[in-house]
């Protein structure tokens, strides 16, 4: 994948809050998260993400501790990094094999999604891929108020293997 691009928090330092979670890293269903913040905001921060919920995820935030603690952070994001290449790969070769001529997608470095130009209106294209079991989103759904994006889909290809991405991209390319 590519090389990691720098956050705001890079540039500004000790002027701008940097938040993000674990759940791309570890485990998509894991919802813990943090923040890097100036000294001066940790308090009130703290105040109101404990006045936000009842509890933290104690296990969650126990699993992602114990694969830091162990080391295994770093080792566990570059399976996961291998993992999305193959499965990037994958949709990007079956893209190229089974779209028409005059279709276009993204190239992505690193992410989960593939942006891809179809040529026909995707909010009718939505319910028949999903009626042939494919899954994708509407383009119109990343531009506000729906203004654009209305032959544009996105694709993902983080969850399902190399060989489901293939089928897939086959039967959303017979129904193009």
């Amino acid at each position: 994948m590519g090389e990691p691009l720098p956050a705001l928090f890079d540039y500004t330092g000790k002027s701008s809050i940097y938040m993000s979670s674990f759940s791309k890293t570890v485990a998509p269903g894991l919802r813990v998260g943090y923040a890097v913040l100036p000294a001066e905001l940790v308090g009130a921060v703290e105040a109101v993400a404990t006045a936000s919920y009842i509890t933290p995820v104690l296990l969650g935030q126990a699993t992602v501790w114990e694969l830091i603690r162990r080391g295994a952070f770093f080792p566990n994001v570059e399976r996961v990094r291998a993992l999305l290449r193959a499965r990037r790969d994958a949709m990007l070769s079956a893209l190229e094999r089974e779209l028409p001529e005059g279709s276009e997608w993204s190239r992505p470095e690193g992410g989960y999604f593939v942006w891809a130009e179809l040529g026909v209106d995707t909010a009718d294209l939505l319910a028949r891929a999903a009626d042939a079991g494919v899954g994708i989103v509407r383009g119109s759904d990343f531009f506000p108020g729906g203004r654009g994006g209305q032959t544009s889909a996105r694709l993902a290809y983080s969850y399902v293997s190399p060989n489901e991405i293939g089928e897939g991209v086959a039967k959303l390319a017979a129904l193009v």
